[in-house]
């Protein structure tokens, strides 16, 4: 892959649109830590502010601090002191408050938290960032969001992309195994996220683009053909799994939201991840959880199709009992149970009046949407290439049980409003039985 293809380049597409993306440079190649003094001196920064936790030091943060001694670049630091930093308001706070405003641009050297930090940081202070990659672990090194925990829930602030985003391949490759597995589960939940999002451009109108599809996929079939080396430390293969991420961003940023690069199955990772953070239980990686998360999305869109359905027999459904919803939010959400609340009147995606529009289109179009499922793998192929690499693909390898799979396909819908098969089956009125019906493979 060619990212000057991509850069700086204005993209006229047959949607309509014309696709761009703000990152100037990318480097993923062995030594590129080496160039990160001239990056500086190219792009004309004078004192950069870095972003490091006590890991990511050791894997890539020591090394660019001696090459920026070595050129005599000031530059000002701070370290994330917890083993997990979790990426919410106390943590950013105390970033801000050891924030230089001498500094001209913030690096963060890490990944998806480190990230996200970055990114925020740079946007908030009207400074570009650089993002310098340690582990080839999630996608979201080029994307323009920066999903932080507010209030307990998990929220996608609108920034900007990095100006330069730099992987030693001599870094990432020696990343834990356990890293490179959860980029590779990252790259898998495509498969489902891109068939939600045509699924939502047919039900509810959304914005969708050939183009942006074609580019994740060809990046997503590479990954897969590198799969048996990736557990091995093959430069070629990291590098191929580190430009599929890094391709997810710059589709991202096409297309103005995460939708080419997140769907159902990003929203059960979110929602386990704020169940952990709310019962202090230790984190699991982003990557892994979407890659667990998609097997179990394909087993609904398997369910569905297997449920034979008929268009005059949808046409006549009635939405689900909504009366005792809040209670529900607030014994599942707990302390972030306000925001879920708040979204849902604002947006109204569960109401009587939006349920009928939606049911009268997806009986007319019945048709197109089944044959839309059939694209998507079956659940046992994406297992089986999860194991392939090392990486769990069922939730009780990473003590998820029945009862949090449960929870999380009933109400991970509530965290965004985005259309995708969690919504399709509640407005089916499917959602209750899938969720029962998939809960025992939170089992051993």
């Amino acid at each position: 892959m060619d990212f000057k293809d991509y850069l700086e380049k204005p993209v006229p597409c047959t949607c309509g649109q014309v696709h761009s993306v703000g990152i100037k440079a990318i480097e993923v190649e062995a030594g590129a830590l080496n160039r990160v003094p001239f990056l500086l001196e190219q792009d004309g920064f004078q004192k950069p502010f870095i972003l490091f936790d006590t890991n990511t030091y050791q894997a890539a943060g020591e090394k660019v601090l001696n090459v920026l001694d070595q050129k005599g670049f000031p530059y000002k630091t701070h370290l994330l002191e917890d083993l997990e930093p979790v990426p919410n308001e106390t943590v950013l706070g105390r970033i801000l408050m050891d924030f230089d405003p001498s500094c001209d641009l913030v690096m963060g050297i890490g990944s998806g938290t480190i990230n996200d930090l970055s990114r925020f940081l740079s946007y908030q202070s009207g400074r570009e960032y650089y993002i310098v990659a340690t582990a080839p672990s999630m996608d979201g090194y080029a994307s323009k969001g920066a999903a932080l925990i507010l209030d307990n829930l998990k929220v996608n602030f609108p920034c900007h992309a990095p100006r330069a985003i730099l992987a030693d391949l001599n870094v990432i490759a020696a990343a834990p195994q356990g890293m490179i597995a959860a980029g590779f589960g990252d790259v898998l939940g495509k498969y489902t996220c891109l068939v939600d999002w045509k699924l939502s451009s047919i039900i509810t109108g959304e914005y969708y683009c050939d183009q942006i599809v074609q580019i994740t996929k060809e990046s997503l079939e590479k990954t897969i053909r590198y799969k048996d080396q990736l557990g091995t430390g093959d430069q070629e293969a990291v590098k191929a799994l580190m430009e599929a991420l890094i391709t997810a961003g710059i589709a991202m940023s096409y297309a103005g939201s995460s939708r080419p690069a997140s769907g159902s199955e990003h929203h059960l990772s979110h929602f386990w991840e704020m169940r952990y953070l709310l019962e202090e239980r230790t984190p699991i990686l982003h990557g892994t959880k979407v890659g667990i998360a998609a097997v179990l999305i394909a087993e609904l869109y398997q369910y569905l199709l297997e449920e034979g359905l008929e268009p005059e027999t949808i046409a006549k459904t009635a939405p689900p009992d909504g009366q005792n919803w809040v209670q529900d939010i607030k014994d599942v959400f707990l302390a972030a149970a306000p925001g879920v609340i708040r979204l849902e009147e604002e947006v109204q995606k569960n109401s009587v009046s939006s349920h009928k529009e939606r049911i009268q289109v997806i009986a007319q179009r019945w048709t197109e949407i089944t044959e839309l499922l059939e694209t998507l793998p079956p659940a046992e192929y994406m297992a089986d290439l999860l194991q392939s690499v090392g990486a769990p693909a069922r939730p009780w390898q990473v003590g998820i049980d029945g009862e949090l799979v449960q929870r999380a396909i009933l109400y991970a819908k509530e965290v965004r409003h985005r259309y995708t098969i969690l919504q399709l089956l509640w407005d089916l009125d499917l959602l209750a039985d899938y969720a029962l019906r998939a809960s025992s493979l939170g089992k051993e």
